[in-house]
């Protein structure tokens, strides 16, 4: 596999230091506002439910849909726009987005605001299948994985202080205001990308009927997609359901739930750069420690109970766990596919989006079913399935070439 191209601008200088790395957190910026826009609704269900008519559960589709939409639809799109100038999809992305959010927030009736989150999961979608290809692109070879960290770290920012603000924000001012502040930042970032980018040609060219010739030709990427499927599917089968084991199980109070979401983001935030470094140094044994590390946390909060201290320790370690696996994931995408990065991304996107659906539904079922320590136990069973799986890969693909940062083959070579 040949490394990622650099970035190509028309007829001008290549940007100075200083500027690749404001256009990379200009992008961690749009995956910030982006992740904030997909899960904000969570928090804003019972207000959002009662204005528009309709139940809470049928508000939650505000979320579902959003993130099959962006999965489905990623490769699709990506193939699609796969000719175009990454800084102009870039821009494009953002105006779907902005517009989408600006018609949620308008929104007088309940199909104008699944309409306006079909629309915003459109864009999402394309979002994550070119923002870190772009990111490398814009700093050198060696500090790729790093450029990938800071992209990503606008999801763990996303989770400690876009989800929590916003859902305080839509509490004092009502959840329409949340997504026009959410529809502004899109314009920050709009402006800033529009600042830092100069035109950047795409990175590979891949039609819509050779992705599965792609997922086939390459076995680290497929290893990486059936991961993030299993990994994710197992997290937010547990993740999403973690409340009622923290008030039924352990037995703490709801008041401090919020807190101790905002302590289990923060977590993650540490562990997002954390993975930045590792995986720099030893990609799949990353990926096996982490996922390891995931499976043991929630099978041990099994264990602790109803021993509050050990349930909460547990909880951040998880956190910590949990959030540094997309970086790692990411890393291992571009390296099995370098010369077609955002093709790849692309089906890394579709894997992790539907698998988050996917979670939620099997831990809804699990719950109804047996109660919330049954849903851990899915959660941690499948994390250590996931794990199993990358160190059989590892084993197996011992002719995969690496092309990020010195990332090393799936037999660690």
């Amino acid at each position: 596999m040949t490394a990622l191209p650099p970035a190509r601008s028309a007829g001008k200088a290549a940007p100075g230091p200083l500027r690749s790395w404001l256009g990379v957190v200009a992008l961690g910026l749009g995956v910030f506002a982006f992740t904030t826009s997909e899960m904000v609704p969570i928090g804003l269900l019972t207000t959002m439910g009662a204005d528009l008519g309709v139940s809470e559960g049928s508000t939650g589709l505000a979320v579902t849909l959003y993130g099959v939409v962006a999965g489905v639809f990623a490769p699709v799109l990506t193939a699609t726009t796969r000719r175009l100038d990454r800084r102009t999809l870039l821009l494009a992305v953002l105006a779907v987005f902005v517009i989408g959010n600006a018609v949620t927030a308008l929104s007088t009736s309940y199909p104008l605001m699944l309409g306006s989150r079909f629309l915003t999961g459109f864009a999402h979608g394309v979002m994550w299948s070119i923002a870190a290809s772009i990111a490398v692109r814009l700093v050198p070879p060696k500090a790729s994985v790093r450029a990938i960290a800071v992209v990503f770290s606008g999801i763990s920012v996303a989770s400690v202080v876009g989800v929590p603000f916003g859902t305080l924000l839509g509490d004092a001012a009502g959840w329409r205001t949340v997504f026009w502040v959410i529809s502004g930042l899109g314009v920050a970032t709009a402006m800033a990308t529009a600042t830092l980018l100069s035109r950047m040609e795409p990175a590979g060219v891949v039609v819509l009927r050779d992705l599965p010739a792609l997922l086939r030709g390459t076995p680290a990427l497929r290893i990486a997609v059936l991961v993030t499927a299993v990994m994710v599917t197992g997290h937010f089968a547990a993740y999403t359901y973690v409340t009622p084991f923290l008030e039924q199980v352990t037995g703490i109070e709801p008041a401090w739930i919020g807190g101790l979401l905002l302590l289990y983001g923060a977590a993650g935030v540490l562990g997002n750069f954390l993975s930045g470094v590792a995986a720099a140094r030893a990609l799949p044994g990353t990926i096996i420690v982490c996922a390891l590390g995931l499976g043991v946390s929630i099978a041990l909060m099994i264990v602790a109970g109803n021993l509050t201290v050990p349930a909460i320790v547990l909880l951040l370690t998880w956190g910590l766990f949990y959030t540094a696996l997309p970086v790692a994931l990411q890393t291992l995408v571009f390296s099995s596919a370098s010369d077609t990065p955002e093709a790849a991304t692309s089906l890394f996107v579709m894997a992790f989006n539907v698998s988050i659906a996917l979670g939620a539904a099997i831990g809804g079922l699990t719950i109804d079913a047996s109660g919330p320590t049954a849903t851990m136990l899915v959660g941690a069973v499948l994390a250590l399935t996931a794990a199993g799986v990358m160190a059989a890969g590892r084993r197996a693909s011992s002719t995969t070439s690496s092309s990020v940062d010195g990332a090393p083959n799936l037999d660690g070579r």
